[in-house]
């Protein structure tokens, strides 16, 4: 788990304001904390030299202080060798943003003491007084009348600082978020160019695989043709051979005149039809014409010799073979 090990100044306002009232601790000489971090929230959006961070720590001058959390705003100049820490709370940023900036403004002008902020505690942690109108309400009640228009001007002044510095701090979170997002959108659009380039090349690789491929198929089909026309020829036929087409589609078990058959659709509009019981029994013609689905054929039928188209004619088919 990482570590910090945070200055804390004296008279810095997280030793005189924060700690004291949201946590009831403050530190008579400059003090070194400890702080586990659990969650490392990043650099400030305004000030380059400060990050962000929710940690936990324990108060090293009592020894019987309990591990307390915190979201502390720390900053690390160049020539510290260590952070030290701006501010720390509990709650709501915007919120205890708002209740830091009253509560310092009103010690700085003399309305509240450091030791009054850590009597105050309590009132903090019961939720009496957790912002910045519930601190003046508690404090305008001791107010002198005398010094009550000093303290609401005050009072009034950290308010529109309150405002104003959440504006800018919104106003930085959003640009922030907007040059994350482009710089994630650029690094997007530079990975698919980097992938599309890869892509093309493996596609260009692939396709020539699959058309080395499909040529060697169709010089394999062309020479099984040949040994059909053999043999349809010694049976007294000759094996047709069709134009190609693309196979649109193969049927399977299509029952015709009370037979199953396979049927091919073809890109032409036809529909041709094979007999499997008596041509395919081991159905590898239909299985080969599956997987020619989408490419271009031609199909054979035997017809007798002395009578062309006799069964070609009528749409049968007794094989299929893949072309260009």
């Amino acid at each position: 788990m990482k570590t910090y090990t945070v200055k804390v100044s004296r008279s810095g306002h997280a030793n005189c304001d924060s700690l004291p009232l949201r946590f009831g601790i403050h530190f008579e000489t400059d003090q070194d904390i400890v702080l586990e971090v659990k969650s490392d929230l990043g650099p400030d959006q305004r000030y380059p030299d400060r990050f962000h961070a929710e940690a936990t720590f324990i108060d090293p001058t009592n020894a019987k202080a309990h591990e307390q959390f915190g979201y502390f705003v720390l900053e690390q100049k160049s020539r510290d060798p260590q952070p030290s820490l701006i501010t720390v709370w509990r709650g709501d940023r915007n919120t205890e943003y708002g209740l830091s900036t009253t509560m310092r403004s009103l010690r700085e002008a003399g309305f509240v003491s450091t030791a009054d902020l850590l009597n105050m505690h309590p009132l903090y942690k019961s939720g009496a007084i957790s912002d910045s109108p519930g601190l003046v309400k508690y404090l305008s009640t001791s107010i002198a009348k005398t010094s009550i228009q000093r303290f609401e001007a005050v009072a009034n002044l950290a308010k529109e600082e309150t405002t104003k510095a959440i504006k800018a701090m919104e106003a930085a979170n959003e640009e922030a978020a907007r040059q994350t997002a482009k710089a994630a959108y650029n690094e997007s659009v530079a990975r698919e160019a980097i992938d599309a380039v890869d892509q093309l090349e493996v596609k260009a690789a692939v396709q020539q695989t699959e058309i080395e491929e499909l040529k060697a198929k169709i010089k394999a089909d062309e020479a099984k043709y040949l040994i059909e026309l053999s043999k349809a020829k010694s049976e007294g036929s000759t094996a047709t051979l069709s134009s190609a087409h693309t196979l649109v589609a193969v049927k399977e078990a299509v029952l015709i005149s009370g037979s199953s058959c396979t049927v091919l659709e073809m890109g032409d509009g036809r529909k041709l039809q094979m007999k499997t019981i008596t041509f395919d029994k081991d159905g590898s013609i239909t299985r080969k014409a599956v997987s020619y689905i989408g490419r271009r054929v031609k199909t054979t039928c035997w017809d007798p010799i002395r009578e062309p188209g006799k069964w070609s004619s009528k749409g049968y088919f007794r094989n299929v073979y893949l072309t260009e």
